[in-house]
């Protein structure tokens, strides 16, 4: 200590720790200093590694005093660091210092999350809670997926711009969003993606400004994660973009190891979550196994696009729910020349246009019965698929009143959203629609 009188030494009196998911702040207030430490890790030793800074306010060292990566386990790790800052300051007891920074530290850590008791009488209604309905539920990951320039991208920087606003439009229901957007970018640039974000509030006539964060990102996400969770606490993120997950996990896409720990990564953040993947060749989703197991909802995208058109069809089509049913797919429309240069979303019937070939059988069943009633051998002949498939599904329909079968002796079918009465004879009800 300097050669300094041990009676120089400051005591070391309450300290208070603040601070979660691995990043925490100890401050010491009778001595004036405070402590930050992050970048925690336990390798299977049951070694803590955490890099730590230390900065002052006291008269004899104001200001920054050491900074450096401590094994909060090794006494002799921690000694090298007391050494260090005896060499700022002598007139502090910093091995009783550093040694409640490490035991405090420790037990955070190794406490993870407390257990609860359940009790049975959650208010379920409270908990479905939606950030945009039906895509992203509060606090849970979202997967959206599909092949390259399928509009997946757009999508999500469409849905960034409505969260950051609150505007529900286009049967995207939006709750007010109780933080901040943040957008994680492995695969374009700032520029680009500002310029996404002007367009679409051009299309959507806002004047305002966007409070969008934007990150580019160079490292996997789990090797970067804290430096995304500073931004997550200070920048108060509550929906987060995730462009794409295939460099997010930045390793072998069919690695269970490397997919788990990017999404156990992911879920430390506490926030809701949009993540962009891609498919195989084949059209598959690409990758392991727990990209889909890890997500809350899913939906693949499928695009429809003319040569030389200013217009881009997509649709979404539900392959995954958990504690909801799956929704009728979503078809929507992105006009890239609208008024003033903005890019304008309007929604679309996916019934409507050539991508109803991807919905589900019973959906291109109503798609061709919305032209009028039709037999099952017509049906199976028009889908291409065999008669005994379409008579189930259509017996299906039957029974949850989706479809009604004519009483006229043709063994045809109709759409029946409605019974009402035609010059038909009375016995052929349908619906024209």
């Amino acid at each position: 200590m300097n050669q300094q009188d041990e009676h120089d030494v400051v005591e070391v009196h309450e300290f208070y720790i603040t601070g979660r998911d691995g990043i925490y702040n100890i401050e010491w207030p009778s001595l004036q200093v405070v402590a930050r430490i992050d970048k925690i890790r336990e390798n299977s030793d049951y070694e803590v590694k955490g890099e730590v800074i230390f900065t002052s306010s006291r008269p004899t060292s104001a200001g920054h005093l050491r900074q450096g990566r401590i094994i909060l386990t090794s006494p002799a790790s921690r000694r090298t660091m007391v050494k260090a800052l005896e060499e700022r300051d002598g007139t502090v007891d910093w091995d009783r210092t550093m040694e409640q920074l490490c035991v405090a530290v420790l037990a955070r850590h190794r406490a993870g999350s407390p257990e609860v008791e359940l009790h049975g009488d959650a208010d379920v209604e409270a908990d479905d809670k939606w950030l945009v309905q039906p895509l992203i539920q509060v606090g849970m990951p979202t997967l959206i997926y599909g092949a390259g320039s399928s509009g997946k991208s757009w999508l999500a920087q469409y849905v960034a711009v409505l969260a950051d606003e609150g505007v529900s439009l286009n049967g995207l229901g939006v709750e007010p969003c109780p933080g901040q957007v943040l957008l994680l970018d492995w695969e374009t640039t700032e520029k680009e993606i500002s310029s996404r974000v002007t367009m679409i509030r051009r299309g959507l006539s806002l004047d305002s400004q966007s409070h969008i964060w934007y990150k580019r990102m160079d490292q996997g996400l789990a090797a970067d994660i804290e430096t995304i969770r500073n931004i997550v606490i200070n920048r108060n993120i509550k929906f987060l973009i995730v462009d794409s997950l295939g460099s997010a996990c930045m390793g072998e896409p069919e690695s269970s190891e490397v997919v788990l720990r990017m999404y156990g990564a992911l879920r430390s953040l506490n926030v809701s979550s949009m993540c962009i993947h891609h498919t195989t060749k084949e059209g598959s989703l690409f990758g392991s196994v727990y990209h889909f197991n890890s997500n809350r909802q899913i939906f693949e995208v499928k695009k429809s696009q003319e040569p030389d058109s200013n217009q881009l069809v997509f649709g979404l089509f539900h392959r995954k729910a958990n504690n909801s049913k799956l929704i009728k797919d979503i078809g929507l429309q992105i006009q890239f020349n609208g008024p003033n240069g903005g890019v304008v979303f309007t929604r679309k019937d996916v019934g409507d246009t050539n991508l109803d070939e991807h919905q589900r059988i019973p959906d291109r069943i109503f798609n061709v019965l919305k032209r009028g009633p039709m037999s099952a051998p017509d049906l199976a002949e028009e889908l291409q698929k065999t008669e005994s498939h379409i008579r189930k599904e259509l017996s299906n329909g039957v029974r949850s009143a989706r479809f009604v079968q004519l009483k006229d002796g043709t063994g045809r079918y109709a759409l029946r959203a409605r019974e009402e009465s035609s010059s038909e004879p009375s016995d052929r009800r349908f619906v024209r629609l």
